[in-house]
């Protein structure tokens, strides 16, 4: 049973434990925040986004068609109480934490710019020769805080992960409340197609995002989201997403189109240097395609590290600041790759080296044993 306590107590364990982090990536995203609205300052962003906040708690949904959601504000308010108070949050980095991603989609992103560029990817095998493997890499800015790989299970029947979708000029939703769809799929849902129909019908209070949801008979959903719609592809066994591209029909098309209008909204040719990049997240998905399809009549964890490491003449899947085309900006890094062996409890993690300037996959970290948790074969 969930309860107000509960609920504290878990936010302040998480606090406590990734208070590190916490801080860290809420002063990173301010650090965004302060290029993204030239002219404020850090206590005007702050009181931006606090304002922000108390829209959305008050913006309760209709519990007649969301019934999960009775007694959440209460209960997200204590969360947030608790990890506030264990990550040693102040006012302006605790609004930038917990408000800060979705104001960017809904008030920035979606009326002028796009998602900032950021295309991680997440793969999976259902077996090889170390059981079943989970893998992502996080690709960013070389001063993104990571934290260590993580057990990445949803519940004990679910596993979740969660890319960047690149939406430009994105539909607006109509729904605010800051739901927690994943702690709700968590708690309700036992199979990945109970976990999609659940997404779907929260879906204007998710997103964007790509999405992959995995369940113990490793039915794999592979979902592209907007702030609205949302396409969804189902594989067993094997499957990956990847972000800033799409390969549901329908999305494509939609986002294709926006990204075509925004070009226009912002006076940029085409083809530029955006068009190069998103025609890049192309190639990575087909990529990863053919290398996961290569995998499957051999899976081993070797392929998983050669699918996430991936760079060839006809594109790469890691990256280093690589440069598209001559004048364009490099793209960015993979900071951080990891393959998690679900039936062991262990993972393998690669880091970028900042001050030697070593990529990641040249740099292995040692592994990272998980205990206390129900292994996944």
């Amino acid at each position: 049973m969930w309860t107000i306590g509960s609920w504290y107590e878990e936010g302040l364990a998480a606090g406590r434990a990734l208070g590190e982090f916490i801080r860290g990536r809420a002063g990173h995203v301010l650090k965004s925040y302060l290029g993204w609205l030239p002219g404020k300052s850090r206590e005007e962003i702050g009181r931006l986004l606090t304002e922000y906040n108390r829209k959305r708690l008050e913006a309760t949904p209709d519990l007649a068609k969301f019934p999960e959601l009775r007694g959440m504000r209460e209960l997200i308010e204590a969360e947030r109480r608790g990890i506030r108070e264990g990550a040693g949050l102040d006012d302006v980095l605790a609004a930038v934490h917990f408000d800060g991603q979705t104001y960017f989609h809904r008030e920035i992103a979606g009326k002028a710019q796009g998602a900032p560029k950021a295309h991680c990817s997440v793969a999976y095998f259902a077996t090889s020769d170390h059981g079943p493997l989970l893998a992502s890499n996080l690709d960013t800015d070389i001063h993104e805080p990571y934290a260590p790989p993580g057990w990445p299970l949803l519940n004990e029947h679910l596993i979740f992960g969660g890319v960047s979708s690149g939406v430009f000029l994105d539909e607006s939703s109509p729904e605010i409340f800051p739901v927690p769809v994943f702690k709700l799929i968590a708690r309700y849902c036992r199979s990945a197609p109970e976990a999609v129909e659940m997404l779907d019908r929260y879906r204007l209070f998710a997103g964007p995002g790509n999405l992959i949801i995995i369940d113990r008979d490793h039915r794999i959903a592979m979902i592209e989201k907007t702030a609205c719609r949302m396409g969804v592809r189902w594989a067993d066994g094997f499957g990956f997403i990847t972000a800033m591209t799409q390969e549901d029909p329908a999305m494509k098309a939609f986002v294709s189109e926006r990204r075509a209008a925004s070009l226009v909204a912002r006076g940029l040719p085409n083809p530029c240097a955006d068009t190069r990049y998103w025609d890049a997240q192309d190639v990575r998905r087909e990529i990863m395609n053919r290398l996961t399809a290569d995998a499957r009549s051999d899976p081993t964890l070797e392929k998983m590290r050669a699918l996430m490491q991936y760079r060839g003449p006809d594109g790469v899947v890691a990256d280093n600041g690589d440069i598209l085309a001559p004048g364009d900006p490099p793209i960015e890094h993979t900071i951080k790759m990891q393959i998690i062996c679900l039936a062991e409890a262990r993972a393998l993690w690669w880091t970028r080296d900042n001050a030697r300037n070593i990529p990641s996959w040249e740099n292995r970290r040692e592994d990272v044993t998980f205990t206390d948790v129900l292994a996944w074969n």
